[in-house]
């Protein structure tokens, strides 16, 4: 058979299964690959989608060929994604796979989603399986879990390194109210996590406050308030017995002359009130943040 090397290689980074539109790019032709069924070496598992023969079937195989079925751009979703992140949700009884929302997925044990709000963030491979990234998976299930269920998934991928604070909160921003997705439920869930946690925050600031905390730092407090000379400040992070200001710099938040010039009066005042401030922005590394935050707060930096 021509191509038999190409048809292996696709088949290995496949689970064993090739599809139809790979096998006619590698140049078989329909009666070729009819004689790959008719011969007993290839399966059909799904519309155009084929299991070599002595390959052993597996979940994350039954997973791909539906993803494969499903067509291009299609991702494996919702509680199947939450099984091949082995984040403790309960399982569903079909494979969810969800799709551009202009194609309908109609596969026997199959539950097809359309979504048109996908970015780079959301796409994932686990296994081999294109799949939604964690975030994005715990906000499509989040109108079908409980505050305490999403909580559970959510500190669950944190301890395992496939999840942050700071993504749950971007997919909490991006995301309004839509079928299966529930922002109220996102933002309870953060809120019982980051103390002082506004909606409004940016993604940054929680990103910084991850960070600190995760150097074994005391965690700052968030959108602290204060009133120096008749006037009220909030600062983004802040520990207040210190007198240590965080400021977190975003140019979506602070580009305007009017935020520079408020910044600048902030800052001023907080100076004369005898704050220490510090100032970090999208460029600012992990061990920048954490290192300069000790030195402010015990005079040394994180140890190594």
């Amino acid at each position: 058979m021509p191509n038999d090397e190409g048809i292996a290689r696709i088949a290995e980074a496949q689970h064993g299964l090739v599809t139809r539109a790979q096998a006619r790019a590698l140049g078989l032709s329909p009666r070729a690959i009819r004689h790959q069924l008719d011969r007993d070496r290839w399966a059909q598992v799904r519309p155009g989608v084929y299991l070599i023969r002595g390959v052993p079937r597996s979940w994350p195989q039954a997973v791909l060929a539906v993803v494969l079925a499903a067509g291009e751009f299609a991702l494996a979703s919702h509680r199947t994604a939450a099984r091949l992140w082995r984040l403790p949700v309960a399982p569903g009884d079909r494979i969810e796979v969800t799709t551009p929302i202009e194609r309908q997925v109609r596969l026997p044990g199959v539950r097809g989603h359309r979504s048109g709000l996908f970015d780079e963030r959301d796409l994932a491979v686990v296994h081999h399986v294109p799949v939604t990234a964690p975030a994005r998976t715990l906000a499509d299930l989040s109108r079908a879990l409980t505050e305490g269920e999403l909580g559970a998934a959510l500190d669950e991928g944190i301890r395992r390194g496939v999840l942050s604070l700071s993504a749950m909160h971007a997919v909490a921003q991006r995301f309004g109210i839509a079928p299966g997705r529930s922002p109220k439920t996102m933002l309870g869930v953060l809120a019982r996590r980051i103390p002082g946690y506004d909606a409004g925050d940016s993604e940054l600031e929680t990103h910084v406050w991850e960070v600190i905390r995760n150097a074994g730092l005391p965690p700052p407090v968030r959108r602290h308030p204060i009133r120096v000379n008749g006037r009220r400040y909030v600062i983004d992070l802040a520990y207040p017995d210190q007198r240590v200001a965080i400021e977190v710099d975003g140019f979506g938040v602070h580009g305007t002359r009017t935020a520079f010039d408020h910044d600048r009066a902030r800052q001023n005042a907080l100076v004369l009130d005898r704050w220490q401030v510090l100032r970090f922005t999208s460029r600012s590394t992990d061990e920048q943040i954490a290192n300069e935050v000790a030195h402010a707060l015990f005079g040394r930096e994180t140890t190594p």
